[in-house]
């Protein structure tokens, strides 16, 4: 395997310098320049395999090889922003056995890893049993828009995974949902911003108050004083809102401070925005299949409607709830009728044994020599589009999670048994015995 894996290691950081968070539309893209460049390069390299590719205007990719029923490889080249605080190059380096870039893990490495598999049986001699296809978009960060094209234009394998994960294998995706909320603003509140993405804990947060206020101790904020107003900005960590209490939220750090300064209207926010499980909104909710809801205010601002506090809040809700439930109880504890639902992606949930979720687990067990069972995640990912698929991988258990967060990163010892588990796995479903 080793030719194999160099080459797919090679490959990523080809992928992870190419800039590919969403920009201005271009003539190849929708989505901006660097998606359309990473597109062109996935197709030259699965054409160069002898497979079969189609660029759909920069929407997204397919490449497929075999023939008969579809299975689908789903992931996304698009990666979420990156700011100045990385350590390494966001745009790739390999450094003390590790791999760094935006993408390494969320979602170029993962799919390079499976693409580079088939390659290899390929090599070997070995068959497909079916017609293996590869779908790579590119808006999944930012939409899904890729998706809607796609089922527009094409027809949707019914079978499949998205290496865009977890480990052993996820046969439960909790309810996604990114709600819109317009709640009254404080009055001695002049101007708030923060947050660069509703899926992103949010890691920095401005505001201005009309008033002198106290310099804050918290080493988290800062403080300046001019003309009789406090600027404020808040430093937070930044996570997968997925994962929230895996980041500080800067929204909770200003609004602590505010509510100890000033109490009142802030105290009420504190209480009602700043609780992982939503608590402070009404919403904690779960079921036994999926486990607890997350709440995440991931973008504030001040700027869309006079006198009104501008939220985007993501939830990831229990598979027995709905959207709707969830907006009727936001509209009562957060006392607005401006809830409205900016995106969603329906939950998941295939029986744990479903042969697709057997087949999965059983190749992670036997690279790893573990027996671990199915779980839930509260990530969305392209499973959720197919009439039974599941995400597999590539986060390992208990592995530092650096998804959406700056250095994110992978080593190479775990790159490499990523490698041999899909590779494996994608064997013992999809190929036969050697030609």
């Amino acid at each position: 395997m080793e030719d194999h894996f160099k080459a797919a290691v090679g490959k990523t950081m080809e992928l992870i310098a190419i800039d590919s968070v969403q920009s201005q539309p271009c003539d190849r893209s929708p989505f901006g320049e660097g998606v359309a460049d990473c597109l062109d390069l996935v197709c030259e390299t699965a054409k160069s395999f002898g497979m079969t590719v189609r660029n759909e205007n920069g929407y997204y990719c397919t490449c497929d090889v075999g023939e008969g029923e579809t299975f689908g490889i789903l992931g996304h080249i698009d990666v979420v922003p990156y700011d100045d605080d990385w350590t390494a190059n966001p745009l790739g380096e390999i450094r003390d056995g590790k791999i760094y870039g935006r993408g390494v893990l969320d979602d170029k490495g993962p799919m390079t890893c499976c693409l580079y598999a088939v390659k290899q049986l390929l090599d070997e001699g070995y068959r497909p049993n079916c017609k293996i296809r590869f779908i790579f978009g590119g808006n999944e960060e930012s939409g899904w828009k890729c998706i809607d094209r796609y089922n527009q234009v094409d027809v949707m394998p019914e079978r499949g995974f998205s290496p865009d994960g977890d480990f052993p294998v996820i046969n439960c995706e909790k309810g996604l949902v990114g709600y819109e909320v317009f709640i009254d603003m404080p009055k001695d509140m002049l101007y708030i911003k923060g947050g660069s993405r509703v899926n992103i804990v949010m890691a920095k947060c401005e505001c201005i108050i009309d008033g002198e206020l106290a310099f804050p101790a918290d080493p988290r904020l800062k403080a300046e004083i001019k003309d009789g107003k406090t600027y404020l900005t808040a430093f937070g960590k930044p996570a997968h809102a997925s994962t929230p209490s895996e980041g500080e939220n800067a929204l909770w750090i200003l609004l602590e401070y505010l509510s100890e300064e000033l109490g009142g209207e802030y105290t009420r926010l504190f209480r009602k925005l700043c609780h992982n499980d939503g608590s402070g909104a009404d919403v904690k909710l779960r079921d036994e299949k999926s486990g607890n809801l997350t709440f995440n205010a991931g973008v504030v601002d001040s700027q869309t409607k006079d006198g009104k506090l501008h939220l985007l809040i993501d939830i990831r809700h229990p598979v027995t709830y709905t959207k709707e439930d969830i907006a009727e109880r936001l509209k009562k504890s957060l006392e607005t009728d401006e809830v409205s639902v900016r995106n969603y992606h329906d939950p998941l949930y295939i029986d744990k044994d479903n042969e697709l979720v057997q087949s999965l687990l059983s190749a992670y067990n036997e690279v790893t020599g573990e027996n671990l069972s199915p779980i839930t995640i509260g990530g969305g990912t392209y499973a959720r589009v197919l009439k039974c698929g599941v995400a597999f991988g590539p986060m390992f258990p208990d592995m530092e999670s650096t998804i959406h967060q700056k250095d994110e990163r992978v080593s190479l010892d775990d790159f490499r048994k990523m490698y041999e588990i899909y590779y494996h796995a994608i064997k013992k479903l999809l190929f036969t015995q050697c030609k």
